[in-house]
């Protein structure tokens, strides 16, 4: 409500309507993650390319231009370098998202249907028909929540941040491309066989 930040927001607004379109894929992506999270580079990297954000191009790998992409959101201040590593050849390792512009890029990609985050206190009035799924540490849901709040039909990637349930993964989910089970919690190998 206050208007400094009213100001502040419009003009982060103008800094994403002015990236090119590859750069305000990847910025979307961010929402995935949660607020103060450090995100390492090979990860986004990965991930991108995994979702077809970059492709291979002149003899460069697809990660190698998803780097660049992470570069470049540096260059223009959308996420923030947050570990330098003197063993690392690129220098930097992670990245974090400003809360004032990971608020943009939540709001953004909620519009665009594209990042639901599963958290405590989720509405289960209607299913969600988003296309990447970041189930939060502190959900605690159990399936017939989790089935009424997800439309599993649309949904192409997954990221746990909490505690692994055998639910999570469904023969419904016909476009799921990306499992991302780094921070899940409880995961044991035999949880992976029937995926």
């Amino acid at each position: 409500m206050n208007p400094e930040l009213g100001t502040i927001r419009t003009v982060l607004m103008r800094s994403y309507d002015g990236l090119p379109y590859h750069l305000k894929s990847c910025f979307l992506y961010m929402p995935i993650f949660p607020e103060d999270y450090k995100i390492g580079r090979g990860r986004l990297a990965g991930r991108w390319s995994a979702e077809g954000y970059s492709r291979e191009v002149h003899n460069r790998s697809a990660e190698e231009i998803a780097d660049n992409y992470f570069m470049e959101l540096i260059s223009r201040s959308m996420i923030l370098p947050c570990q330098q590593s003197i063993q690392s050849t690129k220098g930097i390792d992670s990245c974090q998202v400003h809360d004032l512009i990971r608020d943009i890029g939540v709001s953004m990609s909620m519009e665009e249907n594209l990042v639901f985050t599963l958290e405590e206190g989720c509405s289960s009035n209607s299913q969600a028909a988003v296309r990447q799924l970041a189930i939060s540490s502190n959900w605690e849901g159990n399936k017939s929540e989790f089935e009424s709040i997800v439309d599993m039909s649309l949904l192409r990637l997954i990221t746990c941040f909490g505690e692994w349930k055998s639910f999570f993964v469904s023969d419904k989910m016909m476009l799921l491309r990306l499992l991302d089970l780094e921070d899940a919690t409880g995961l044991h190998g035999h949880h992976l066989e029937p995926i």
